[in-house]
């Protein structure tokens, strides 16, 4: 009767004192070096095995290093932002403040605005252009920001002529969103295919949504 590798195995793992009765055994097992080929002990194995796991295990601290700081400094922005809407009062400088936030801020220089509602009908602003229903509807649709390439349509057509419009490779779409009612979209664009991908995640650009909200639907109600 042969003997599997599974039921090796498993000995071993019920066994484990072998590794200690045996041991000069085990030190004196050979295999073949991952890389070179040539023949190394099984202890020396061992340790290859485990400093691959601390270099894999150091590269995701960095990583999570990484992401630690540019959410901090995300935050740092953010909050930038907010403390300057909050003294805005008109409706052109806190325009102004998201423009050139989004551009110097949060590196998205190509950023156009719109406002809806009987507060924006009210208002002598360049974001109160009146949009399609169909727009409207889509927005007050949306449950979170919508990313992707977006080259044609309504809101490619805020950016511009059609040659400037379809520069933009990527967008996000943020439904401004206050107290239960939708009172405005920012689109975001880049040249960059990348930057804005479907199915990214939005968690920011919906808080930057909220801010921008929160501190617009002041204006609107006045």
């Amino acid at each position: 009767m042969s003997v599997t590798r599974e039921a090796v195995l498993d000995y071993l793992k019920t066994h484990p004192e072998i590794f200690e009765e045996q041991a000069e055994f085990f030190h004196q097992v050979e295999i073949s070096h991952p890389y070179s080929g040539r023949t190394i002990s099984l202890a020396e194995r061992q340790m290859i095995n485990l400093r691959e796991k601390n270099r894999l295990l150091e590269h995701r601290l960095g990583e999570l290093l990484g992401v630690g700081e540019t959410n901090d400094a995300l935050g740092a922005r953010m909050h930038q932002l907010t403390i300057a809407l909050v003294g805005a009062n008109r409706l052109d400088q806190m325009v102004a403040l998201i423009l050139k936030s989004l551009a110097e801020d949060f590196g998205v220089p190509q950023a156009r605005l719109r406002l809806w509602g009987e507060g924006a009908a009210n208002l002598s602003h360049e974001v109160c252009t009146p949009v399609s229903a169909e727009l409207i509807k889509e927005a007050s649709g949306m449950n979170h920001p919508v990313t992707g390439s977006v080259r044609t349509g309504e809101v490619a057509a805020w950016f511009g002529s059609e040659g400037d419009s379809e520069s933009i490779a990527s967008m996000a779409l943020v439904p401004l969103r206050f107290d239960g009612k939708t009172l405005g979209l920012l689109a975001m664009g880049s040249d960059d295919a990348e930057r804005f991908v479907a199915g990214m995640g939005t968690l920011y650009i919906e808080r930057l949504g909220d801010v921008i909200a929160a501190s617009l639907s002041r204006v609107l109600r006045a």
